[in-house]
């Protein structure tokens, strides 16, 4: 593993582990405290709520509630830094603000908490920018986030009137929206050696080859 390498692993487990870490330690003061930061999570269509965009994702009903949040965040959050290292902030920060936004605009009337219509949002925008891309490893990261996460498309799913589906739907509406922007400015398909032969010059006169350049010229032409 190159420099570079472990510099993008490394910069994912920062961003991820820190906001995380941030999670953890608001609900703990809510535990320790025993005090509620409800009044700052998201209400629809209410200026009043329009901090909840902000502050939603950072409050959780309890700890499963936020444990369950944390492992596909924790995920995804490194995805998107290794294989987008360059626009990793930037695809962050505006999934999560674009997200919240649209939520705050389109849901139902009723407190919204949690992160996991950010969840949706970041998987859904691995899941597709890797479909859409040819990277090898984005792949092998899609399929993974499918068999781990894979039931996760119940969430989306008006079934359960306690969960606010309808989060979950803009955060997988959003993910697969930022992909189809985000999809060339991935990491592009690995070349090997043998891949990338150097072709001849075909302006090279061909009394200036030798003996096993006009053998070789001529077996790639006749097997063209």
């Amino acid at each position: 593993m190159d420099k570079e390498e472990k510099k993008k692993i490394k910069d994912g487990l920062f961003l991820a582990l820190s906001f995380i870490l941030i999670l953890w330690i608001v609900k703990l003061i809510e535990i320790n405290f025993d005090i509620s930061f409800i009044k700052y999570s998201m209400y629809p269509r209410k200026l009043s709520g329009l901090k909840g965009i902000i502050t939603t994702p950072l409050i959780h009903e309890n700890l499963m509630h936020l444990f369950n949040n944390s492992v596909p965040l924790f995920v995804s959050i490194i995805g998107i830094m290794y294989f987008f290292r360059k626009h990793a902030f930037q695809i962050f920060a505006l999934i999560y603000l674009v997200t919240h936004f649209i939520i705050w605009l389109t849901a139902p009337q009723s407190f919204i908490i949690g992160a996991s219509g950010l969840v949706y949002a970041y998987l859904s925008f691995l899941f597709f920018v890797s479909a859409f891309g040819s990277n090898k490893n984005m792949l092998a990261l899609s399929l993974i986030l499918i068999f781990a996460y894979g039931t996760m498309i119940w969430g989306i799913i008006p079934v359960n009137t306690n969960i606010s589906w309808e989060s979950h739907l803009i955060g997988a509406i959003t993910g697969f929206v930022f992909a189809i922007f985000y999809k060339n400015k991935g990491p592009k398909e690995e070349k090997f050696d043998w891949e990338d032969e150097e072709e001849f010059d075909e302006e090279k006169n061909i009394d200036q080859m030798d003996d096993d350049e006009i053998n070789e010229f001529i077996e790639r032409n006749r097997k063209k």
